[in-house]
């Protein structure tokens, strides 16, 4: 099993991140998933399209992940590669409060080092008519001030370290 490949052709798994507020790139996000499958590829889904239709035909029988739980997409692929079909679409809850999106300590590549941005909250408020963001993303939910010091602090220490 490949790792890491210069090219798609190459990988054993694909791992495709999805955008639903548009139709060209949900488009876009099926026609991948096709010529994933004419490869004979393993694929996990991920992101607001799966999030939003989980039971759509041309996601049937792969693993998804959805927007709350890309903390988890290492346990996904390796159950994946197993030939397992795994599916996290949950909502994250303490006593019943919606939390806020996957946690912020996850790595991130920045482009520019002294650039950061922290999410301070997950969701939407409105429900346009041409927007499924909040059926993907569900309600606003904020993270905590604490959740976010923390990023803060971490992202401070990465700043540091690459100086």
């Amino acid at each position: 099993m490949k790792l890491c490949c210069d090219n798609s052709s190459d990988a054993d798994l694909w791992l495709l991140n999805s955008c639903t507020v548009k139709n060209p790139a949900e488009d876009h996000f099926r026609n991948t998933i096709k010529k994933a499958q004419e490869q004979n590829k393993k694929v996990v889904v991920a992101g607001c399209v799966p999030q939003a239709q989980p039971r759509m035909d041309y996601i049937k029988g792969l693993s998804i992940i959805g927007v709350q739980q890309i903390d988890r997409v290492v346990e996904v692929v390796e159950e994946t590669i197993k030939g397992h079909s795994v599916r996290l679409l949950g909502q994250k809850k303490d006593k019943g409060k919606r939390l806020g999106g996957a946690r912020l300590d996850l790595p991130k590549i920045r482009k520019n080092p002294l650039i950061e941005i922290i999410s301070v909250n997950t969701g939407c408020l409105n429900a346009c008519t041409y927007c499924k963001t909040k059926h993907a993303r569900g309600e606003l939910a904020s993270y905590s001030v604490a959740e976010l010091i923390d990023r803060a602090i971490q992202s401070f220490q990465v700043l540091e370290s690459g100086w």
